[in-house]
């Protein structure tokens, strides 16, 4: 078994809520396991997973949110492992080994920082600007110029476009069609 799925094991017979089996636990434990191969910890891992509570309702799968929780931690290197040293002159402390800037912010930045907000009614990354809900759980309506078979959402007192169509037509050039 990959080192990530152990973890994923672990996790869910501690947090039986968080439990993955199937396909889940093996995709995700695949990617647990690529996370602690480019230098996560155990201990962080466990924390971006379970730090927070699950929606409640949960509208989606587990599998689901803690693919979204894992995407959003992989959205930046691993946090740099701070030491303790305490005892050793600043001038004595090697480089840090990535010249990153991002590489080299704090374990608990690291892991509080979300790229996407979770939705606290589903659970799937994305809330709508000043909410905790995403546009679906708030109702919104599709956006009527969308393309595609899923639309994304407009706010209901606009005027029936999402924030990214009505954004592309004011961005288009004075005569021209969108």
């Amino acid at each position: 078994m990959h080192p990530g799925i152990l973890l994923l094991l672990e996790l869910g017979a501690a947090r039986p809520e968080l439990l993955l089996t199937g396909q889940a636990l093996t995709d995700q434990g695949r990617v647990v396991t690529v996370m602690l191969e480019s230098g996560w910890s155990r201990e962080q891992l466990w924390h971006v997973i379970a730090a927070r509570p699950l929606p409640h309702p949960v509208r989606t799968t587990v599998g689901a949110i803690i693919a979204a929780r894992l995407r959003a931690a992989q959205a930046y290197p691993p946090p740099a492992i701070a030491a303790d040293r305490h005892d050793t002159p600043a001038w004595d402390v090697p480089p840090p080994q990535s010249t990153s800037s991002a590489a080299a912010r704090s374990v608990s930045e690291a892991l509080t920082y979300r790229a996407l907000v979770e939705c606290v009614g589903c659970g799937v990354p994305g809330t709508a600007p000043g909410e905790d809900l995403c546009p679906a759980c708030l109702g919104w309506p599709p956006c009527r110029t969308c393309p595609g078979p899923t639309p994304r959402r407009a706010h209901p007192d606009g005027d029936g476009r999402c924030t990214t169509c009505a954004s592309a037509l004011t961005d288009q050039p004075e005569g021209s069609s969108p």
